[in-house]
């Protein structure tokens, strides 16, 4: 007995091209079973929930800290082409912070090692003042209020030099670093219960996340947050939302973990996240602090080293004069 075999008999390369594109098309359209291995999420253990009260008694103890001044690293990341899928983080940088509340402050970016000057900033609240000190060519003096805008002004302070279009995009992206950015996000304002026009709830929310240990391969997980949600009440009766506060499940005493901040519209404006907490007195108090300003066109990073809290401060610091004579620049003239 003659068996016809089930392969058939291939009298061309071209034969055996055609055979090879059926099975390739079989193969992508499903009809050929594949078995394929797909990694989850890992759920963390969470710790049980607080009441909201508590909740606000955790913000309102960080006010504790009145002042903060020492030594911190600074890492800054441009997002001006990250609608292209484009980020360009900098290298870091040295800072000297000095703060104190409600809402001042004094940052002086300095070069690594050699300590250059590379940019020095106040605000007390309402006005800033910047003077950016190198490079050279793009040496300024800023004035302007914690409410304006300037982007497009700032785009042109520098030239067109496409040679240098990389130390224009840096300046320019520390020219749009606002020191208010920095105190609402260290110096956090309490929340007042007593206040007839705010709201306040909380809920669960858990998000999926990469967890990256030293050492260990990233992974992801599923982290379980409590939110702590704060809302004012408006003449109209409706209510706007004004901040979320996050609190870290997956760890015993529930830090808070990021804050967001929204505009009259509902917007995003500002996402901060906190880690690395530092006891000082009774209030644990985070040493890094991540802000997050797509609406500016940047990330800005804070490692405090070597701080010192709750000491005295000349009021003098906050206030930034133009020993140098830089060309000025009053962003509120135009």
């Amino acid at each position: 007995m003659h068996y016809r075999p089930f392969w058939p008999k291939i009298k061309s390369y071209k034969n055996l091209f055609c055979l090879l594109l059926i099975v390739l098309i079989l193969a992508t359209s499903g009809c050929l079973s594949v078995k394929t291995t797909k990694s989850t999420a890992t759920l963390l253990k969470s710790y049980e929930r607080l009441p909201a009260n508590t909740l606000i008694e955790k913000i309102n103890s960080l006010t504790e800290v009145n002042s903060i001044k020492g030594n911190a690293s600074l890492k800054l990341t441009d997002l001006k082409l990250s609608e292209q899928g484009k980020i360009e983080p900098y290298r870091p940088a040295d800072a000297l912070v000095v703060l104190q509340r409600p809402e001042q402050i004094r940052l002086l970016i300095r070069v690594p090692i050699i300590k250059q000057n590379i940019a020095d900033m106040t605000s007390d609240g309402d006005k800033f003042r910047i003077a950016v000190y190198y490079p050279d060519e793009y040496r300024r003096f800023l004035i302007g209020s914690n409410s304006g805008k300037y982007g497009e002004q700032l785009e042109k302070m520098s030239g067109q030099d496409e040679k240098k279009l990389q130390q224009k995009q840096q300046i320019s992206s520390i020219a749009r670093i606002r020191p208010q950015h920095i105190t609402e996000a260290v110096l956090i304002k309490p929340i007042e219960t007593k206040n007839s026009k705010l709201e306040y709830f909380v809920s669960d929310l858990a998000r999926e996340e990469t967890d990256i240990v030293p050492g260990q391969s990233p992974k992801r997980v599923l982290r379980s947050y409590e939110v702590l949600y704060l809302l004012e009440k408006l003449d109209t009766g409706q209510l706007r939302l004004l901040k979320e506060f996050w609190f870290d499940r997956t760890q015993a005493n529930l830090p808070l973990a990021h804050m967001q901040i929204f505009n009259q519209d509902g917007a995003v404006v500002s996402e901060v996240s906190y880690k690395k907490y530092k006891t000082i007195g009774k209030t644990a108090f985070p040493q890094t602090i991540e802000v997050i300003r797509s609406m500016d066109n940047y990330i800005l990073e804070l490692n405090f080293e070597n701080t010192q809290e709750n000491t005295d401060v000349e009021k003098s610091v906050f206030f930034l004069e133009n020993k140098e004579n830089l060309p000025e620049k009053d962003l509120d003239a135009s």
